[in-house]
C-alpha cells in the first residue's frame, strides 16, 4: 500500500496542538517542523513522479527537487520557494541547538502553514 505523505502534516498538526501533554514542548515543536517538512516535500516527490516522466520516484536530493521546480512555470517556481524556505526552517528544528530567531512554537505554526500551502498549490497542478 502506497504511504499518504500528508499524514505526516496531520501528525505535525498533531504534535503541535498536544504539546502541553508532553514533558517538553521544545521537542514537539521540533518534531513538528520536521514532519511538516517532509509532508510537503514527499508529496511533491510523488507528484513529479506521476507527471514528469517518474523522477524523484524514490525521493531525490532536496536542492534537486527544488531547482527542478524551479525550472518549470510560475506556479511551480512559488512551490520551489516555499519548499525552500521550509527545508531551512527544518534544518533549523533538526539540527541547531538553539533556535534563536523566532521560538519554536512559532516555527511549527508557520512550517504547517507553509506545507498546507504547497501541498494544496501541488494539488492545483
Amino acid at each position: 500500500m502506497v504511504f499518504d505523505w500528508t499524514k505526516y502534516l496531520e501528525l505535525a498538526e498533531y504534535i503541535t496542538k498536544n504539546s502541553n501533554e508532553f514533558p517538553d514542548k521544545e521537542a514537539c515543536y521540533r518534531a513538528s517542523v520536521s514532519r511538516a517538512y517532509y509532508a510537503a516535500y514527499r508529496t511533491t516527490c510523488v507528484y513529479l513522479s506521476k507527471t514528469d516522466k517518474g523522477k524523484f520516484k524514490d525521493g531525490g536530493s532536496h536542492q534537486d527537487v527544488q531547482n527542478y521546480l524551479r525550472k518549470g512555470n510560475k506556479l511551480r517556481r512559488t512551490i520551489s520557494n516555499q519548499l525552500k524556505a521550509l527545508h531551512f526552517d527544518r534544518k533549523k528544528a533538526d539540527y541547531h541547538d538553539e533556535i534563536r530567531d523566532r521560538s519554536p512554537s512559532y516555527l511549527s505554526g508557520k512550517s504547517i502553514k507553509t506545507a498546507k500551502k504547497i501541498i494544496s498549490k501541488i494539488e492545483d497542478l
